[in-house]
């Protein structure tokens, strides 16, 4: 990756296996004018790698337009992508409306939540892929446009293809490129840097001075499941840095949710130790041990096929292992 293409992934923070890959995979499809299909789970960052698609992109000067399919009433959908000559309806702006495939006319347009929309309306998509043409609601003229088409689902798409509840036909002709966002969980070796990042730019908003997360603040960060993925650590990273009394956020100014359901493996080194029952302490002692292991030989095929060496364990036994803990 070149000194060009990493500027754009200034806000796509990432330095394990997986995301160095997905990056890679961008720089390549930023190149190209095919539509491109982003799938992860809720919070994961779609709209970012779309963005980073067009920055990349020739496109990049002219018009990126986002629309997300779930947010919008099914009434309304349609005006807004395709628009509406004037007089097409009661009530409609006496000059008509330009709808948002036009408005991105050269540049790129991202269909988040594609997932949302209804079936009659993604026959009506199919027909602007295959021939790159517009009919706005209440015309009979045809408008030719030159977009790029990225689209994003956190929903199964080939589950509700299976279902009938989204179309086949239009399936195929969004994958064209797919790409694929890891959660946070299966990449926590990021979580250090997108709480630093994320850090820097809450405390820019509010126009706090500097404060430093602590190690143990951080491993509560890492041992957390994060359903709510990047967003959900945004809103923790931001709360943190409102509750610490000083500059130094520690675990203590997290909320109630991150401490109660993670597995602290802060040590105790005092006489004054409360030991858990031998289950817990079993439980924490495998927790470090393939914690540990994991940082020294990195979260890949490679260093878990180590790691089974070393331990003198099949590779099934510890992805069953490295999954009970969520690594």
């Amino acid at each position: 990756m070149d000194k060009k293409s990493t500027c754009i992934f200034q806000s796509v923070i990432g330095e394990t296996e997986e995301m160095l890959e997905l990056k890679n995979k961008v720089c390549q499809v930023a190149k190209c004018n095919s539509t491109v299909l982003i799938t992860g789970e809720t919070g994961t960052g779609k709209g970012l790698i779309a963005k980073a698609i067009h920055k990349a992109s020739t496109r990049k000067n002219y018009p990126f337009i986002e629309i997300n399919c779930g947010a919008i009433p099914e009434s309304l959908i349609e005006s807004e992508l395709f628009g509406y000559s004037k007089g097409a309806f009661t009530g409609a702006l006496k000059d008509g409306k330009k709808g948002r495939f036009l408005a991105a006319n050269k540049g790129s347009i991202f269909l988040d939540e594609i997932g949302e929309m209804p079936l009659h309306l993604q026959v009506k998509l199919l027909h602007v892929l295959q021939n790159r043409i517009i009919e706005p609601i209440g015309s009979t003229v045809s408008i030719p446009i030159d977009i790029r088409i990225i689209a994003a689902s956190n929903r199964d798409l080939e589950t509700m293809m299976n279902d009938g509840t989204f179309r086949k036909d239009l399936y195929f002709r969004l994958g064209v490129i797919p790409l694929h966002i890891p959660p946070l969980r299966k990449r926590k070796e990021d979580i250090p840097l997108l709480a630093e990042y994320i850090k820097n730019i809450v405390l820019k908003r509010t126009n706090k001075d500097s404060v430093m997360l602590s190690p143990e603040c951080t491993q509560y960060l890492q041992n957390y499941y994060w359903p709510g993925n990047v967003r959900e650590l945004e809103n923790v990273i931001e709360y943190a840095t409102n509750m610490c009394c000083d500059n130094y956020v520690t675990e203590l100014d997290l909320p109630e949710k991150i401490k109660s359901t993670t597995l602290t493996v802060k040590e105790k080194t005092d006489s004054t130790r409360e030991y858990k029952t031998y289950k817990e302490e079993l439980l924490l002692w495998e927790y470090r041990l393939f914690s540990d292991l994991l940082k020294q030989k990195g979260n890949t095929t490679q260093g878990k096929q180590e790691i089974a060496k070393d331990l003198d364990i099949g590779i099934a036994t510890l992805y069953r292992k490295l999954a009970k803990f969520n690594f």
